[in-house]
């Protein structure tokens, strides 16, 4: 029997098509997309986008934000999916698809402070200090130095390889160049040789589907399992990619010359990615404010759980 789709729902099915075969999306942006707008529709109940308003749109996320349609989102999860909402509003107006929205009405909500943590290259070596497996030792040398994204380091494949140089394609299937040094490509070489590597980098190496690609997941948790190990909890893969960041920065490196190894499109995004740096101004702060203001003056009592003691 054929499921009989509602009117949204075929709305759906031009659109990402045209974004598959037309703009060309990748794999994973058109999965995020499916996902996003399928559940926009079933959250909503609407039966024709030309229903949309923008007071459904606000009730909708509000409702996310509140919990409402599953788990709570913070602020930057729902900025994503409005974004993705609007686009295809845009791509139906501009198809003379009769929409009542006014999409310049509609409110983003603000995005959460980043507070992603970020590695330094002393801690870099101190997992790496304690790592007796190859393939894992080999994951970190090269995320740390190249600040390769999840999914382009993922694809990595033998033929990418040029010297010390990686061949990646990026976000919009933007080709781009990223590099290694001496020793990671030592070591990469010896992985390499010892695994037999032929296509995929990282594979799985199990007796069944030896040389079956790892999934961005499973390297996820190699790597969380080395970090853990060494005392650092809470490990993150993208965490990387900052890391990487925020040390060539750190050793000298002009903003624009990070925002070209990152491969960014502008130095808004980039600045994101040094957040940390803020803390580089502790030695200016005690050139010019370290001082011993009141040096013998201290205080000698303070008021403890309401009773007043000796300090």
């Amino acid at each position: 029997m054929k499921i009989k789709r509602t009117p949204a729902e075929n709305q759906l099915r031009v659109y990402l098509k045209w974004c598959m075969n037309v703009k060309q999306l990748t794999p994973s942006t058109m999965a995020t997309k499916r996902s996003v707008l399928s559940r926009f529709i079933a959250q909503t109940n609407i039966e024709d986008m030309s229903q949309l308003t923008n007071k459904k749109l606000d009730r909708w996320i509000e409702k996310k934000a509140l919990g409402q349609l599953g788990s709570r989102c913070n602020s930057t999860t729902i900025r994503t999916n409005v974004a993705t909402v609007i686009s295809w509003i845009a791509w139906l107006r501009d198809m003379n698809y009769p929409m009542k929205i006014k999409t310049r009405m509609v409110v983003k909500p603000k995005p959460a402070p980043c507070r992603r943590k970020w590695y330094t290259s002393e801690q870099i070596a101190m997992v790496l200090s304690g790592c007796d497996d190859l393939l894992t030792e080999v994951m970190i040398r090269v995320l740390f130095d190249t600040g390769m994204r999840a999914q382009e380091f993922a694809n990595l494949r033998l033929n990418d390889l040029n010297g010390r140089t990686i061949y990646t394609v990026g976000k919009g299937r933007k080709d781009g160049w990223v590099y290694i040094s001496d020793t990671t490509r030592e070591r990469l070489d010896t992985w390499i040789r010892a695994a037999g590597v032929i296509d995929y980098m990282w594979i799985k190496t199990t007796r069944r589907n030896y040389f079956e690609p790892l999934t961005v997941d499973g390297i996820r948790k190699k790597i969380q399992r080395q970090f853990r190990e060494a005392g650092l909890e809470g490990f993150q893969l993208h965490e990387l990619r900052h890391s990487f960041a925020t040390d060539v920065r750190k050793r000298g490196a002009d903003v624009d010359v990070v925002r070209r190894l990152l491969r960014h499109s502008s130095l808004q995004v980039t600045q994101r990615y040094l957040h940390n740096l803020d803390g580089d101004m502790c030695e200016i702060w005690d050139e010019i404010k370290n001082y011993k203001l009141a040096a013998n003056a201290h205080a000698g009592t303070a008021c403890i759980r309401g009773e007043i003691v000796n300090v």
